[in-house]
């Protein structure tokens, strides 16, 4: 009696650590955003590089949110908001009307930055750092905690 109570103990608190992890995947697949590869270690010392693209251009996205944007063959450098002190934890990239919105979290920030892939401005807004990646509804972004992000 005493091995088949340890066995369900351990099944139950087997269960519940991936309950977030489910919820976080459940997530991630319903939202448009995609997951940019990453490269290097997260420790302080050891720089970390993001990799994705968009069908304009290829993007290298640095931990301290310094980066470099290849289009047509032609290298340019882009910077992205960190705090000081900060190295970007992950990054999720989506290409919208043309423009490039990139969800970024780094130390206890996370931000939305929105980019136009031709002149490499961003506009950034800051949101929770917890967050999981949105939805796209009418020309907004409707994270799971209820704040909403106009696109427009």
């Amino acid at each position: 009696m005493t091995k088949f109570l340890v066995v369900c103990l351990l099944l139950v608190g087997a269960a519940f650590p991936l309950a977030p992890v489910r919820a976080q995947r459940k997530a991630e697949e319903s939202s448009p955003f995609v997951l940019a590869e990453r490269f290097g270690e997260a420790s302080a010392k050891e720089q970390t590089f993001f990799l994705f693209s968009t069908s304009v251009a290829k993007y290298i996205l640095r931990h301290d949110g310094t980066g470099e944007v290849t289009r047509a063959g032609v290298r340019r450098s882009i910077y992205l908001k960190v705090g000081a002190g900060e190295r970007i934890e992950r990054v999720y990239s989506l290409e919208y009307e043309g423009d490039l919105l990139l969800l970024y979290q780094a130390g206890d920030s996370g931000y939305l930055a929105r980019m136009n892939q031709s002149s490499r401005k961003a506009r950034t807004v800051t949101i929770a750092a917890d967050f999981t990646p949105p939805t796209i509804k009418d020309h907004r972004l409707v994270f799971s905690d209820g704040a909403v992000v106009s696109l427009g």
